[in-house]
């Protein structure tokens, strides 16, 4: 009984810790952002397109893209700090969830 039971918690503990990332930001603010990076990629051109490429990719996360986009720091705190503790809560959760597996098999 507690094997299915460890099984049954087991699965979604690892499909969160797999899945888990960054939040995804509106593709508005996303789209925003890449502009702002396009535009100072036209002003530094001695930057790598490599390391600029990867650098817009990251305008599809929710904290980055906050950052980029601000218009003032309260405001870029705030939701950089809204987006971090998304993604802890999820983390903890499927932590959570492992250890509860890990009790169940040790007891």
């Amino acid at each position: 009984m507690l094997i299915v039971i460890g099984v049954i918690i087991f699965l979604p503990g690892i499909v969160l810790t797999y899945t888990g990332g960054p939040p995804a930001e509106d593709a508005a603010v996303a789209q925003q952002c890449r502009d702002c990076l396009t535009a100072q990629k036209t002003d530094q051109s001695t930057q790598s397109t490599q390391s600029t490429q990867s650098t817009i990719k990251r305008c599809d996360e929710a904290a980055f893209a906050a950052a980029m986009t601000a218009t003032d720091a309260q405001a870029a705190a705030q939701a950089i700090s809204a987006a971090n503790n998304s993604e802890t809560g999820g983390g903890m959760v499927s932590k959570f969830l492992l250890g509860l597996v890990a009790s169940v098999f040790l007891s």
